[in-house]
Formats: C-alpha cells, sequence, structure tokens
C-alpha cells in the first residue's frame, strides 16, 4: 500500500491507562455552532460530529477498552486524550452512563465520578455529562458525555493530566449527531470523515490514523489482516491547503510520483463529479495505478465547497473493486464550516 499506518504515540498499557476533577460549568441547550475555533476540526465518527484539535493524532482505540472505537491524542507529554465509541445497542442514555463508566472503572485505577449529571438539548436529542477523578498520574481529570436521539448515540470522553477548561468547554458547546439530511449509508457501512469532508467506509475496516511522516493526510481507514497487511486502504486530507482542485490534483500526484505511491501512473482523466444536493461543492475523479507492474490500482478524489479543498485517496493491494469505489463516491457529502 501508499504508506503505512502511523505507529507514534502512546503504548497500549499507557493508553488503556489514559481514562479522568474539574468544576461542572454550565452547558447551553443549543447544538455546536457552525464555526469551529482556530485549531480545531469537526471529525465524523459513530454518527455524530467530535471536535478535535486539528494536531492530535488519530488512532484506533486499543483494544480492552470496551465500547471505545476511536481515539485523539495530543503529541505532547502529558497529553490530553480524547476517546469516541457507541454505547450497546437498546440501552437507554442512564444504561449508556453506567456502560461507560464501567468500561472507565475496568481500565483507570481509583476511576470515581465528581460532579452531579447534568443533561441538556442537543441535535433534537439528549446530552448528559459528568466529570470524573482517577489516581491514574497523567489522566487525574476528565469528563463524559453521552448524546443521543431515536437514531443513534455516542460517548465521548476527555482526560488530561491537568484537564485544559477551554477544550473541555469546546466539546461542551461543539459535540451534536448528524444532521437527518445526510445522505443514508448503505447497509454494513459508516460514515467517517473530517473538516468539510465526510464519506462511507466498510464497518469492519478499522482505523489506521495518519500515514507516517505524512503533511497532507490526517486519517485513515484500511481493510487489513490481522498482521496489519492491507488489503485496501483510504486515505483523507481535510484541508489540501491548495487554491483549487487542479493544483491539489497536480500536487498529490507530484507527491505519488516522487515516491507516495511507487510507479503512479494515470489510468483516466480526471472526470467531474455529480455531488446531488450539494450547493457550491464540486469535485473530480482519478483512477490510478502503482507498484511493480502497476497491478495495485485506486481511486483520488479531490473536492472543495468553500474555500476549502480535500481529498480521498482509495489504493487497493490489487485492481480496483469498482463496488467499493462507487459506493464510496455515492456517500461523499461536503459540508461548508
Amino acid at each position: 500500500m501508499s504508506s503505512s499506518p502511523h505507529r507514534a504515540g502512546i503504548s497500549r498499557r499507557r493508553a488503556v491507562g489514559l481514562f479522568g476533577v474539574v468544576p461542572l460549568i454550565g452547558m447551553t441547550a443549543c447544538s455546536g455552532s457552525s464555526v469551529m475555533p482556530a485549531g480545531w476540526d469537526r471529525a465524523v465518527v459513530s454518527g455524530a460530529y467530535v471536535p478535535v484539535r486539528s494536531d492530535w493524532q488519530h488512532t484506533a482505540a486499543p483494544g480492552g477498552i470496551g465500547l471505545f472505537s476511536d481515539m485523539w491524542q495530543e503529541a505532547a507529554s502529558p497529553s490530553h486524550v480524547l476517546a469516541v465509541g457507541s454505547p450497546s445497542a437498546g440501552l437507554d442514555l442512564q444504561g449508556m452512563l453506567a456502560e461507560t463508566e464501567d468500561t472507565l472503572r475496568s481500565s483507570l485505577p481509583g476511576f470515581r465520578v465528581t460532579s452531579q449529571q447534568a443533561a441538556a438539548e442537543r441535535s433534537g436529542g439528549q446530552l448528559l455529562y459528568e466529570d470524573f477523578t482517577t489516581t491514574f498520574t497523567g489522566a487525574t481529570s476528565g469528563r463524559i458525555w453521552l448524546l443521543t436521539n431515536e437514531k443513534s448515540a455516542i460517548a465521548v470522553v476527555l482526560m488530561a493530566e491537568n484537564l485544559d477548561e477551554s477544550y473541555r468547554d469546546v466539546v461542551d458547546a461543539e459535540l451534536s449527531l448528524q444532521s437527518s439530511d445526510l445522505p443514508a449509508v448503505d447497509s454494513g457501512w459508516t460514515r467517517v470523515g473530517r473538516g468539510t469532508t465526510s464519506f462511507a467506509v466498510p464497518g469492519t475496516w478499522a482505523v489506521t490514523g495518519a500515514p507516517t511522516k505524512s503533511e497532507r493526510w490526517t486519517d485513515s481507514w484500511a481493510d487489513a489482516d490481522m498482521d496489519g497487511a492491507a488489503r485496501a486502504r483510504v486515505l483523507l486530507a481535510p484541508d489540501t491547503g491548495e487554491p483549487g482542485v487542479v493544483d491539489a490534483l497536480a500536487q498529490i500526484e507530484s507527491d505519488a510520483v516522487a515516491g507516495a505511491l511507487p510507479r503512479y501512473v494515470r489510468l483516466s482523466e480526471p472526470v467531474e463529479l455529480e455531488l446531488d444536493g450539494q450547493e457550491n461543492a464540486s469535485g473530480i475523479r482519478v483512477y490510478f495505478a502503482y507498484g511493480n507492474g502497476r497491478t495495485a490500482q485506486g481511486a483520488l478524489w479531490v473536492l472543495s465547497i468553500a474555500g476549502t479543498v480535500s481529498a480521498i485517496q482509495l489504493s487497493f493491494s490489487g485492481p480496483t473493486d469498482q463496488g467499493i469505489v462507487s459506493r464510496m463516491e455515492r456517500s461523499i457529502w461536503l459540508t461548508a464550516t
């Protein structure tokens, strides 16, 4: 594949322990604002928009921490950790909270709730939150959020040795469920994304984080074996920094030819996308081949809305799976922020 998943960060032992007393503050009863604060992105995970720091590393949550699937972590140490997951189906809000507490209690020494529960309306659903502390050095304070409506539910935890209240306040204000206006994804698929761009991947694909040393691709998901060998991997660049799709395509292809995708060659000229119902959004798609013998193939989408140019790169270890390409392209949704 084009690049290996980013391996830097906390060890499994430390990650399992990094689950953390801050005064309970008031929370507005409205959904998240349309403009994220500087230095923050809006990630799409588990049916919700989750605010994450732009420079935090996205990885899969380590095994052994229950319901959590995704983790974002500060590179500096001691660091903040934000974990996201889906509570078990069929639980009410109190049941979801109990499940989340049990997950943290089993992972963190000295886990103890330090505030009363508080509730608020959010995104047409219900939000429940509370603060906690642990005796684990490096994650002594934290907050749990549970957000649910009739269709989806999400659990979010933010923790640190010294929790930055401004970070906590951003999550308070910006955490929200996805709009019902987004197109439904195929059965067995899940919507992911960051910033202006979201799309769907098969639900069995694993979070593999940013490619090593990449300054463009911030997130990836892969159909991978237990040993990490990937049959397919999709990379997301939520903001290429380029002024237009043509410029971004040229830069991505230049980097591919230079070694990001060895022996990269186009298999098609750019084709304009039909982004139905997405005002002021545009994009193009290119098919490509790469590798020894150029037997591996893939698709590259470059997208634009409201001055932000993003990119999605899907690569296979062999011939292109047109069914996956078609489903992924059909799910692309751009939202101006």
